[in-house]
């Protein structure tokens, strides 16, 4: 088939779909109509003031859950976003968000916090909390902290380049390296720009937020100065493989042959569709599949999770990257190691090497995130004993190997029963980890003299808030 047929099939799918979409929000849109009139001819129309108050949170939880962006999202919690763009050195434009406080001008010298997303989603994921202590971004902005958000390229706030389209595979051709080297130092060091040089910022990372910051730090030592603190959460460097079966095949496959994954995905976005299904599944049925997925990809049970912070966070939960990036950590698990992306595929291997694992890693060694050696920055890890993505003595090991100076920089924080979402959205988070968080990171504001009193006139006010 033609490029044009093939364009031509593409747009004929997609006017379908669009009109399919039409079709079930116009049959739902009768519904609800159908449903006031009917209600409306009851003879009690007086509603109590529990019943209006219902209705009023139903109405809430609707605009939450329909949010289009994080602006929507942030300003339904009442606090304002401001875009700022970044251009990386290669030529990516990354849109980061800064948070406010309506009417609030000045804020206290020195308190910048920064947080960055995990895989396949984006800014949003921080403050989609069910209530406000479960959205660190705001306990913090209530505290007096200038709060970032960043992105990674690729991402729903971040597909843009400026020669490349998006529709060209080379736009696509990213993964953990690029994150590290390019899209860290360059955010990093735009909000450097808009403080005094002594000021430095509190690194906040999930999941794969953390693991980039470890590779950034290994490729770009300097960024030690800029941060005074990094806080982990979920940090995932080397996750165990995935919990099914099938998974697992596909995990070792990948990792075998890079070509594999993109045989089944293409070699550009994965997960293009996701906002579209949500749309269409409506927020039920999609909690039950994202449900599912987690079940048999991570063996995750979600019982730390309530109802309503499935019901808000996950139409809001994923977002683009590269198959490539996938691709990466698929190697990253069967290597067991912290390694940059494997581009050498089946280059420089005979047929018959390729009959041996060993003759390649003889042949051929991937370069490592050197962390050990680079480390220079104070941390707390916050994981939880049933998270398959942590593996917590070997990111002990690879932070404190060789490494003697980060023994008394190192805080581990075990949170018994947490799954990988539970350090974000757990129903006990604010008391497991938040709380914790925000101790460990005032404590380098405030003199060591009135560190018992500080921490008890916070945990105070954040508790009556």
């Amino acid at each position: 088939m033609s490029s044009s047929e093939t364009s031509l099939v593409t747009t004929v799918v997609n006017i379908g779909l669009l009109v399919f979409r039409i079709q079930l929000e116009y049959l739902y849109s009768y519904y609800l109509r159908l449903t006031y009139l009917v209600g409306a001819n009851k003879e009690n129309t007086n509603w109590s003031n529990k019943e209006q108050e219902k209705e009023s949170n139903r109405k809430e939880e609707s605009t939450f859950i329909n949010a289009k962006d994080i602006t929507d999202i942030v300003q339904a919690s009442g606090y304002i976003v401001r875009e700022h763009v970044v251009t990386t050195e290669d030529g990516y434009i990354l849109v980061i968000h800064q948070l406010e406080k309506p009417g609030v001008i000045h804020v206290e010298k020195g308190k910048i916090a920064y947080f960055h997303h995990g895989m396949l989603t984006n800014s949003e994921l921080f403050v989609l909390g069910s209530e406000k202590n479960k959205s660190l971004p705001y306990l913090l902005l209530d505290l007096g902290y200038e709060v970032w958000l960043g992105n990674n390229r690729g991402n729903k706030y971040s597909r843009k380049h400026l020669k490349l389209s998006v529709t060209d595979a080379k736009f696509w051709d990213f993964s953990l390296d690029e994150f590290a080297y390019y899209d860290i130092p360059a955010i990093l060091g735009y909000i450097k720009s808009f403080y005094r040089p002594e000021d430095k910022i509190t690194y906040i990372g999930f999941s794969q937020g953390c693991s980039q910051l470890f590779a950034s730090l290994s490729l770009h030592p300097y960024l030690n100065k800029y941060l005074n603190m990094f806080i982990a959460l979920s940090p995932a460097l080397i996750p165990k493989n995935l919990n099914h079966p099938v998974f697992r095949i596909i995990v070792d496959q990948t990792a075998k042959d890079s070509g594999f994954l993109y045989s089944l995905f293409g070699n550009r976005a994965i997960m293009s569709s996701v906002s579209f299904w949500s749309s269409i599944m409506g927020p039920k049925l999609y909690e039950k599949v994202v449900d599912v997925s987690l079940v048999y990809l991570f063996g995750w049970s979600g019982k730390n999770l309530s109802e309503d912070q499935k019901k808000l966070g996950y139409p809001h939960m994923f977002s683009n990257s590269s198959v490539k990036s996938l691709t990466h950590w698929f190697q990253i698990i069967s290597a067991k190691r912290f390694q940059m992306f494997d581009e050498t595929g089946k280059f420089g291997k005979t047929k018959l090497s390729i009959l041996s694992t060993a003759s390649k890693s003889k042949g051929h060694r991937v370069a490592p995130f050197p962390i050990a050696h680079h480390l220079d920055v104070p941390m707390v890890l916050f994981y939880g004993d049933s998270d398959i993505l942590v593996d917590i003595e070997c990111t002990k090991k690879l932070i404190l190997d060789q490494n003697e100076k980060m023994a008394s920089m190192l805080d581990v924080v075990l949170c018994p029963g947490y799954e990988h979402m539970d350090t974000l959205w757990a129903s006990n988070v604010y008391e497991d980890v938040f709380s914790k968080v925000i101790i460990a990171i005032e404590s380098h504001h405030r003199s060591r003299k009135n560190y018992s009193t500080m921490a008890s006139n916070i945990n105070s006010s954040l508790k009556r808030s």
